[in-house]
């Protein structure tokens, strides 16, 4: 009998120290350290993003990728890895500001396995914030 007393405070214990950390906090701050364009706003989360200020990180790009679908020529991009994170809002086109993201993939994210081609290349980041609008919508 004292075990089921105790259960309650057993069960509330592991509940809250199982929870993660929402967020790790973010590199963003005042200055927005990078500037990127979404490029292609694949299915299933087949994100190319192009680099538009790559400066000194070159090596975290593809500086020159061929998408095979459309024969078109991309310089700078780089596959979004973190794809759960990335704000919906953002469409094909839009410009943003990024930083590079420490955090680890969400486990309880799930996406479909549809296929679409991709830079090898691929880089976790936290959108601090949209640029400009460039895109339209009819």
């Amino acid at each position: 009998m004292k075990f089921f007393k105790l259960y309650p405070f057993v069960l509330g214990f592991l509940i809250l120290f199982s929870c993660k950390e929402e967020n790790s906090p973010s590199l963003c701050g005042e200055a927005y350290p990078y500037k990127a364009k979404l490029a292609i706003k694949g299915i299933c989360f087949n994100y190319v993003i192009e680099f538009i200020d790559v400066s000194s990180n070159f090596n975290l790009v593809e500086s020159q990728w061929v998408d095979e679908t459309t024969g078109r020529v991309y310089n700078n991009v780089f596959r979004l890895s973190n794809y759960c994170d990335f704000p919906p809002e953002i469409q094909e086109g839009d410009e943003f500001y990024f930083a590079l993201s420490t955090s680890t993939d969400d486990p309880l994210c799930f996406v479909c396995e549809a296929f679409r081609p991709t830079p090898a290349k691929s880089i976790n980041i936290d959108v601090c914030e949209l640029a400009l609008p460039t895109h339209t919508t009819d």
